[in-house]
């Protein structure tokens, strides 16, 4: 398991890291993170997987190949 700093975390997915260290935020989103001490971490499978679940199909008839 690799585990992903806060920082490193919001710049994968394009938010700030201010919106991901809130508790209410990342329930929404539905992204589980460690806190040790002061610092927040994330396992990257889970980040991953969010990822994954957001990703939005191509349209019927285009393709994701370049010409």
């Amino acid at each position: 398991m690799r585990l992903l700093t806060l920082e490193d975390t919001a710049q994968r997915l394009g938010v700030s890291p201010r919106s991901l260290a809130d508790k209410r935020y990342r329930a929404r989103i539905g992204l589980p993170g460690t806190k040790i001490g002061r610092r927040i971490t994330f396992n990257e499978a889970d980040v991953t997987k969010l990822i994954d679940r957001c990703r939005e199909p191509l349209p019927k008839g285009i393709s994701h190949g370049r010409n």
